[in-house]
């Protein structure tokens, strides 16, 4: 359990789909895996299911049952449906409301350019005596 200091009562439904899109994520191609923004897949899951807050490790502990019993299969569908909302729309900008996560989002992409080797092959476009004109 994951709780911010700062708060005084926590959704249960936030871990139990954070927990859904970690499962499912791995299920995807990881070429399509590294392209998804985790925070669209979970906040549009968790706009399409019930918020299930607790105040106490009574109630986190009675609602964390709740959810796993009555709504495991609406979370499984939840993710499912935003994984593939997502994936229509992976060209959509959208800036991130924490600066941590475009921080994260932009070092991990220049890691990526900076990892890859770019290369011309003039011969596989165009043979000795073939150009166009």
């Amino acid at each position: 359990m994951v709780v911010n200091s700062k708060k005084k009562y926590i959704n249960i439904m936030e871990q139990m789909v954070a927990d859904e899109v970690n499962r499912q994520i791995t299920l995807l191609p990881q070429k399509l895996a590294k392209y998804i923004k985790r925070a669209d897949v979970e906040t549009y899951a968790l706009n399409r299911l019930p918020p299930l807050y607790a105040s106490s490790k009574e109630g986190w502990k009675f609602q964390t049952k709740k959810a796993e019993e009555d709504y495991q299969k609406q979370i499984v569908s939840g993710v499912r449906h935003a994984f593939a909302a997502v994936q229509r729309d992976l060209l959509k900008n959208s800036t991130p409301l924490f600066v941590e996560e475009a921080q994260k989002a932009s070092s991990s992409q220049s890691e990526e350019d900076n990892n890859k080797k770019y290369s011309w092959h003039h011969d596989r476009y165009y043979r000795l005596g073939s150009a166009r004109r």
